[in-house]
């Protein structure tokens, strides 16, 4: 399961570097330093954004271990890559719905803040799989969401295909359905547990509704 989001850089390392903390810096984010990792492999930039930090502190401070502030630049070979933890894991803890808007702005600005550093556009789906079962209420919902949305998917229905069953265990540790695999062409597959349609339109680039 892909906890992480990173994209290969078209820029050298000192220069995606230097791009990430002056677009943070000029977007209103806080530089609170960086480290260098071992051998050479690369640096984390601490960068956070103050209101974030404050909203979390008056609602649910348990929070604040959550925020995606550390950015890291690894190298590898001759290739640069900057990413950073999944954003979703902040929207997976966020359980108070007046911070939704929190967890889906940080998603989209850490990305934005991601792909202006590495000089590549947003990733683009081409490819959708949706594990699914005859039983399952949640899977017929996400169905019939993806076919008024026209968007071209692949079905595999785990209770009459062991294959598939166990092909959705082995990507994901889940049991349970849906599972929405969504494939990129230069990225690892991200999958989506459950029916997020939040989620689901803003990667497909559809009406959430």
């Amino acid at each position: 399961m892909n906890l992480a989001y990173f994209r290969k850089s078209n820029r050298d390392f000192a220069t995606t570097k230097d791009e990430l903390i002056k677009r943070a810096e000029a977007e209103g984010w806080k530089n609170l330093g960086s480290t260098d990792f071992p051998d050479g492999a690369g640096t984390m930039v601490l960068v956070c954004r103050p209101d974030w930090i404050k909203e979390l502190l008056e609602t649910d401070r348990n929070l604040i271990g959550f925020l995606p502030c550390g950015i890291s630049i690894l190298r590898k070979g001759e290739d640069v890559f900057i990413g950073t933890g999944q954003t979703g894991i902040l929207k997976a803890m966020l359980q108070d719905p007046n911070l939704a808007w929190l967890a889906a702005e940080a998603d989209q600005k850490i990305k934005d803040l991601i792909h202006g550093a590495a000089d590549v556009g947003q990733l683009k789906p081409n490819g959708v799989k949706l594990y699914s079962s005859t039983t399952c209420p949640y899977c017929s919902m996400e169905k019939k969401w993806l076919d008024d949305n026209k968007v071209e998917y692949e079905l595999a229905m785990v209770d009459l295909n062991q294959q598939a069953a166990e092909d959705m265990v082995k990507k994901t540790g889940q049991m349970g359905v849906p599972v929405t695999e969504i494939r990129y062409e230069d990225d690892e597959p991200e999958y989506i547990l459950g029916f997020d349609r939040d989620r689901l339109g803003q990667i497909l680039g559809v009406d959430k509704k």
